[in-house]
């Protein structure tokens, strides 16, 4: 594979943004009632956030035969709350993930994965948690061949 995993820089913007395109139409189409079709789901301002906040990583994967970013991620750091009734633990929060659509199936995802994986072990991060939409089968399998498990189930009345 001629891919890296590295953090991402503030002149990588457009193409996470290209990638983020991506998966919020995914998320307009099947959740219209949630996301709003907007044509820059990545905002600047809060993009250059991420870059700058503490406790917030950004990786991206890169091809280096052309130099094209493939994939990225965004992860947030949790510190433990205080509450006695719960074991303070310090988890990963993937808040992202996305590898372009005509990469997949072809382990970008999982080297990506991996990449996190690593990362939060140097970190004496507990443990890694995300969400996924019911909706999104493919995504449900491929978290869940790399070794993930259903947490709890987050669930919603229409009214």
């Amino acid at each position: 594979m001629d891919f890296i995993v590295r953090e991402a820089a503030l002149d990588d913007y457009n193409e996470i943004n290209n990638l983020v395109v991506e998966v919020h139409k995914l998320h307009v189409k099947n959740r219209a009632d949630v996301y709003v079709d907007v044509d820059i789901p990545l905002l600047r301002e809060y993009f250059d956030e991420l870059l700058s906040t503490a406790d917030t990583k950004l990786f991206v994967v890169e091809d280096t035969c052309n130099k094209d970013l493939v994939a990225y991620s965004i992860l947030k750091i949790m510190a433990p709350r205080s509450i006695q009734i719960l074991v303070p633990s310090r988890f990963v929060y993937i808040d992202d993930f996305c590898v372009k659509s005509n990469h997949r199936k072809n382990g970008i995802g999982r080297f990506l994965f991996q990449h996190i994986v690593d990362y939060s072990k140097t970190e004496g991060i507990s443990s890694l948690q995300l969400v996924v939409w019911e909706f999104n089968e493919d995504a449900i399998k491929f978290y869940e061949a790399l070794g993930m498990s259903t947490r709890n189930r987050r669930l919603e009345l229409n009214l």
